[in-house]
């Protein structure tokens, strides 16, 4: 039996970060970890009887979702005496404290825990400033093994008369899809490529359709991490400038590493754990949340054939100096 337990309610064929981040953890220590996932929400007394059931064998546990997990672990522990490590990251972060009752409970959960990991330094800092506990420990989001082999491949020839802007994510409204539709209206020879479903897809069609971008603009709803390569291939630029909201936020962005490991220089809003996936003016430009910003960092890359090249070989390799898997995770071994 494995060391550690890894009990979350986030883990494939779910998609988005947190699974993918999550299986990057049990990839790098597949003998240590198992992993412990419900794929719907229990209740809180079925959470405590299956996590303490389970937590016999193991030495230690592991849990991401500080609601309802962490409190689960923070319980059991009484009864099982297992040490617990919670993980963290931003918008989970900002959801455990919307009311009194939910800090209180979140300042208890992580000073009872061994450690706590964090996935950017923006996020430890907030966590230091919330509550006193050991410094976290760092863990970025990195880049998946199967894009690393990929991105070896030999590279797309791009067509020059016309600049391929990419994004990549799920369909929400703080993604900033309707924002760069708005800013490439009027720049000649650019196409858009969005990747990604979500509840945004209707508003995000009939905007692309009220101005007249249905020949320069293709939605692409479902690609695999087979397909993603060759997208992130075909394109020349990549942009995505979020909006932080109350309860939710972009507290890294694993798809602005994907980029830059392809060579594309990328737009992105600057905000705190974002400036830990690019490096400003070196592998792309942290712009503030303003359409005007944002179409002037369009223009400026849709421009110059040579700052694209340069930018994009810088990101690729400053991905590929920190941010592989192995680099990342092997930060936990202290925890084994």
């Amino acid at each position: 039996m494995s060391r550690i337990l890894l009990a979350t309610l986030d883990y494939p064929p779910q998609q988005g970060g947190v699974a993918r981040y999550l299986w990057a953890l049990k990839q790098t220590f597949s003998k240590d970890v198992d992993v412990l996932y419900w794929i719907k929400t229990p209740t809180r007394m079925q959470l405590f009887q299956e996590l303490t059931s389970c937590s016999g064998g193991y030495e230690s546990i592991w849990v991401n979702h500080i609601l309802p997990v962490g409190t689960t672990a923070y319980l059991s522990k009484f009864v099982t005496r297992k040490p617990y490590v919670v993980f963290l990251h931003g918008m989970d972060f900002d959801l455990a404290r919307r009311n009194t009752w939910k800090r209180f409970l979140t300042r208890r959960i992580l000073k009872g825990a061994k450690r706590v990991v964090t996935n950017s330094y923006a996020l430890a800092r907030e966590v230091q400033a919330f509550v006193r506990i050991q410094e976290p420990i760092v863990v970025h989001p990195s880049v998946a093994d199967v894009f690393v082999r990929a991105s070896h491949a030999t590279p797309l020839v791009s067509n020059q008369s016309t600049i391929t802007l990419l994004t990549v994510s799920r369909l929400v409204e703080r993604k900033g899809h309707i924002k760069v539709l708005e800013a490439i209206r009027d720049i000649p020879n650019v196409q858009y490529i969005i990747v990604g479903d979500g509840p945004y897809y209707g508003k995000i069609f009939y905007r692309i359709k009220d101005l007249q971008l249905e020949t320069r603009v293709r939605i692409i709803r479902s690609a695999s991490d087979e397909e993603l390569p060759r997208i992130y291939q075909s394109a020349d630029i990549f942009v995505m400038p979020t909006e932080k909201r109350e309860f939710d936020r972009e507290g890294f962005g694993i798809v602005y590493l994907e980029a830059q490991l392809f060579g594309l220089p990328v737009i992105a809003s600057d905000h705190p754990g974002i400036d830990e996936a690019i490096v400003d003016k070196v592998t792309g430009f942290l712009i503030e949340e303003d359409q005007l910003t944002l179409r002037k960092a369009i223009i400026r890359l849709v421009n110059d054939r040579k700052l694209r090249e340069r930018m994009g070989s810088f990101g690729r390799d400053y991905v590929l100096a920190g941010f592989t898997r192995e680099k990342q995770f092997s930060k936990l071994k202290e925890l084994l």
